[in-house]
């Protein structure tokens, strides 16, 4: 298993809600970025994706909300795996947004389905990519979906 892939950010001016804190849908798109990150820096990128004519789609959503961030708050986002399916097909996906200390401020665990983009039905991933799941951290609660 590789270690946890992370990348750091902080909350910018468009980051922000009527509270002046991080919105919602600001701590989603951190972890949409999260993901297309982990996949590129293990040369995944979006051309590699097509090419195998596969993607993976998210189909649900469960977000934990701790505490609030504000413009300028500096924050670490990872991406680890909870889970998968026994055909290989489904996976829960969870990133996780922490301070630069630890903390935990935000959580959303996403389940992803592998779609081969020519059928446009659920498959598994292409075995080198199966792989990379495989190798994904691990929560703590990981368990078969």
């Amino acid at each position: 298993m590789t270690a946890i892939f992370e990348h750091q950010s902080d909350v910018g001016w468009f980051d922000l809600d009527a509270n002046r804190h991080m919105k919602n849908v600001a701590y989603m798109e951190k972890a949409v970025d999260c993901r297309l990150r982990f996949f590129n820096s293990l040369g995944y990128s979006p051309d590699v994706f097509a090419k195998l004519n596969v993607a993976f789609v998210v189909v649900s959503d469960q977000t934990t909300y701790a505490r609030e961030l504000f413009l300028g708050d500096r924050f670490r986002v990872q991406i680890l795996c909870g889970g998968v399916n026994a055909k290989g097909t489904r996976y829960l996906v969870v990133n996780r947004i922490l301070t630069p200390e630890g903390e935990r401020v935000y959580e959303i665990r996403s389940m992803i389905v592998w779609l081969d983009t020519r059928t446009r039905k659920a498959t598994t991933p292409p075995p080198e990519l199966a792989a990379v799941m495989q190798d994904m951290a691990r929560t703590e609660d990981y368990t078969a979906l």
